[in-house]
């Protein structure tokens, strides 16, 4: 700038570059923003398994399952009674005629049921093939199936209806080996079905529940999934036995001694039905 110029016309040539710089500065923002958005292509990823997970609620005035987006805020009845609510973890293969009848059944014990669908995902690898019985096709699955447990139960505990004191984690098969596996996650309690918490793979291995959180396997002692020897066992070898955690293994001639989907059977029904009903009573923070 020519310092020879008036004043007048150097302050007005100082206020137009700022306005230019300013506009400058805001249309870089802006085209920013959304940028920045996609820069974290996960956080779509996980919020598509929660839009489009399944609601069923207790006492409904349908009979049909709601996507969660459908229910919203609003509360699901009359009154002003939070639910205890169960956040369900599918297996590899969705959610399936086994997981809506694992979901109905809780539902009509007076559980509100929350199914994130990890096949909402843009991009969905195979991680098994069930009429083989083969698993471990994606190992990075987990992670990804983690990811969408702690957000579902984050997501649940911002819903006005959900009770945050009474929310517990639920799964089957790959669903129970996320539920097993999960860590820095806030539930009541943990249910494992179809799930040997023995593994090859270190992430796969053990259960990561705190000491202080009760935790119920179910599992049938000859599943034809865990024929492997590296996957013999059960849960109960991790577990601690004096908080109320429990590991049933059904062996012959127990008609599940050979099922890995364990409640369509009255009794194994009836045991969740008591888990869940002993860890109701306590009051106050899970953690």
């Amino acid at each position: 700038m020519n310092d020879s110029w008036p004043p007048a016309r150097r302050r007005q040539s100082l206020l137009r570059a700022g306005a230019g710089l300013l506009a400058l500065a805001l249309s870089a923002a802006l085209l920013a923003t959304p940028a920045a958005a996609a820069a974290d292509p996960e956080a779509d990823e996980l919020a598509r398994t929660w839009q489009a997970a399944r609601l069923y609620l207790p006492d409904a005035t349908t009979d049909r399952s709601l996507r969660i987006e459908e229910a919203g805020q609003a509360p699901p009845r009359a009154g002003t009674q939070r639910l205890p609510t169960i956040v369900y973890m599918h297996g590899c293969a969705g959610i399936n005629h086994v997981a809506v009848e694992t979901a109905e059944f809780l539902r009509a014990s007076g559980y509100a049921v929350i199914m994130p669908d990890s096949f909402a995902r843009r991009d969905k690898p195979t991680s098994c093939d069930p009429l083989t019985l083969k698993a471990g096709l994606h190992r990075g699955v987990l992670g990804w199936r983690q990811a969408e447990a702690r957000n579902a139960v984050e997501q649940a505990r911002g819903l006005p209806w959900v009770d945050g004191e009474r929310l517990f984690l639920m799964g089957l098969s790959e669903g129970g080996i996320t539920v097993a596996t999960v860590s820095a996650i806030r539930v009541r309690a943990r249910i494992i079905e179809g799930w040997t918490c023995h593994a090859g793979w270190p992430e796969y291995h053990g259960l990561a529940a705190p000491g202080n959180e009760p935790v119920l396997a179910l599992l049938g002692a000859d599943d034809p999934w865990f024929r492997l020897p590296v996957l013999k066992g059960d849960c109960g070898a991790f577990m601690n036995r004096t908080n109320g955690s429990e590991s049933m293994v059904y062996r012959a001639p127990h008609p599940l001694a050979n099922q890995h989907y364990l409640l369509w059977h009255e009794e194994a029904r009836q045991r969740v039905l008591d888990f869940l009903a002993a860890q109701m009573s306590p009051a106050g923070d899970p953690k």
